[in-house]
């Protein structure tokens, strides 16, 4: 290694003398600590680049997170880069102040925009759930499975991972309580949702439930398509 580094340094000092242009170091995606190199950085930890908010009073960046401001009412923010059917979509949590558990929106759509941009809605991480489609608006009753897991306290960090297949319309999520010292945490399923008639290519949103809650979210990561373990967790292993 030291032997590679140390003749690339040097050729790189000979072109320069020479004065050939050297190339600059091609741009790599954000580390992040999965180990799945099909994962994309979503948030760049100081700005909202990539987010559409529904007002931009409603959102903003604070401690290196997304952070829902409160004062916007029952919104979202959703990610603009890319829409996405088949995903894994893996993120850090926790609420500053709020009523009702944080809420994120998967399968919805922003042609026409709607109420929770009429999307299927998880609640990490203890797995709460709503069916926000046109003919649903309800709990969703048996699509959703919920499996038994402790309460994790939603006031502290908490990593979740959301695998979505749009040909089945099954979407799973999984998580686990974050140590304070601990970039990673083994995962639990939560929560399975299930029906074919709901998978579809559309926005990837972080929901303010209603006005006054203060939910953050950072080291958000998306894999779409999923190459690595279709339809199954990498954060559970």
């Amino acid at each position: 290694m030291f032997h590679r580094s140390l003749g690339a340094l040097i050729l790189g000092l000979a072109l320069l003398l020479a004065g050939v242009a050297v190339p600059a170091a091609s741009a790599t995606a954000d580390p992040n600590p999965y180990g799945d190199p099909n994962l994309v950085s979503m948030f760049d930890g100081k700005t909202l680049d990539g987010w559409t908010p529904h007002k931009a009073a409603g959102w903003t960046v604070k401690n290196g997170a997304i952070h829902g401001t409160g004062t916007a009412g029952r919104g979202w923010i959703y990610y603009n880069k890319a829409q996405a059917g088949d995903f894994r979509w893996i993120f850090n949590v926790r609420q500053v102040k709020g009523d009702h558990a944080p809420t994120v929106l998967i399968w919805g759509t922003t042609d026409p925009i709607r109420d929770a941009l009429s999307a299927i809605q998880f609640q990490p991480p203890n797995g709460g759930h709503w069916d926000y489609r046109p003919g649903h608006n309800n709990g969703g009753g048996s699509l959703f499975t919920k499996y038994d897991h402790p309460k994790w306290d939603v006031k502290k960090w908490s990593q979740c991972e959301i695998v979505a297949t749009q040909a089945t319309g099954v979407a799973r999520m999984a998580c686990c309580p974050l140590k304070s010292d601990a970039a990673t945490c083994k995962a639990v399923e939560v929560l399975k949702f299930t029906d074919k008639t709901a998978g579809r290519v559309g926005p990837l949103a972080i929901q303010i439930h209603n006005s006054g809650i203060q939910d953050e979210y950072k080291s958000l990561y998306l894999e779409s398509p999923v190459v690595t373990k279709p339809g199954d967790f990498i954060t559970t292993g």
